[in-house]
């Protein structure tokens, strides 16, 4: 019953590179995704009737004047098709009324099986279990069973291991901890007190004389916050990173929130 309300999802391979494929006896052409001409640079050719592909009415479509000549692999079945280049997002592979007539194909419904006979030979195509089949925004990730099926099939994988970081865990490259060490005044644990020293170049920013000055109401704080405010400030004139200011240019600050809750 997991195939009544199914059309026909699968897998294949192209160039040793694995691409979803759909069979719909609905389409009127056999089509192949721009993105994968494009990406295996497949050999292409002027459509010899370019036609309009309208999806939903006919008010507009899609010029449609290429077509991809597509190798593709599923288990022991090989075919070679001509397809329409379209910018499909739904699949790769696009298999519609002229491939099925071209090869013949029996469809069983029931199992939404498609069997091609290709020489002397039957294939029998069978679509992806729905759970396999992956939509729009799903993730890509798969269980231990799925993974395990996968390699069984030569698909390559990636493993993504994840596991708990304590906090305060110390460099293990070598490399860098060599360099940590030689530059350890660079790193130290309290900043010193005062301003840095007087260096050979100073920066300034040139005043406009008797221009209006952008001043505007300053925000207001709750009482927590400013006395939070006040503390900080305090600190940094304490430690002599900022002075007084004499502007009569209000300055807005603004507390934010750190990850440990400060």
């Amino acid at each position: 019953m997991e195939q009544r309300e199914q059309i026909f999802h699968a897998r294949c391979k192209v160039r040793g590179k694995t691409c979803n494929l759909i069979i719909d006896s609905g389409s009127c052409t056999n089509a192949v995704a721009t993105e994968l001409v494009d990406s295996f640079k497949l050999e292409t050719r002027n459509h010899h009737k370019p036609y309009m592909l309208h999806w939903l009415n006919e008010n507009s479509g899609i010029k449609v004047k290429k077509q991809a000549l597509l190798s593709f692999v599923m288990g022991p079945y090989e075919d070679e098709v001509w397809c329409d280049v379209l910018p499909m997002s739904a699949c790769h592979i696009l298999l519609g009324r002229p491939w099925q007539f071209d090869r013949e194909v029996v469809h069983q419904g029931r199992d939404n099986i498609y069997i091609v006979s290709k020489g002397k030979n039957r294939f029998h195509l069978k679509p992806l279990s729905p759970n396999k089949v992956k939509k729009k925004n799903e993730n890509l990730f798969m269980n231990a069973k799925e993974f395990v099926e996968a390699l069984e099939q030569g698909e390559q994988a990636y493993v993504l291991m994840v596991r708990d970081v304590e906090e305060g865990i110390g460099v293990h490259d070598e490399t860098v901890q060599m360099l940590l060490n030689e530059f350890g005044d660079v790193f130290p644990e309290e900043l010193p007190l005062g301003l840095p020293p007087t260096r050979g170049i100073e920066h300034q920013i040139d005043l406009i004389p008797g221009a209006t000055l952008p001043n505007k109401p300053a925000y207001r704080c709750n009482p927590e916050e400013a006395k939070e405010l006040q503390r900080q400030v305090q600190e940094l004139i304490d430690r002599g990173y900022v002075q007084e200011s004499l502007s009569p240019c209000a300055v807005p600050a603004l507390l934010v929130p750190k990850k440990d809750g400060t």
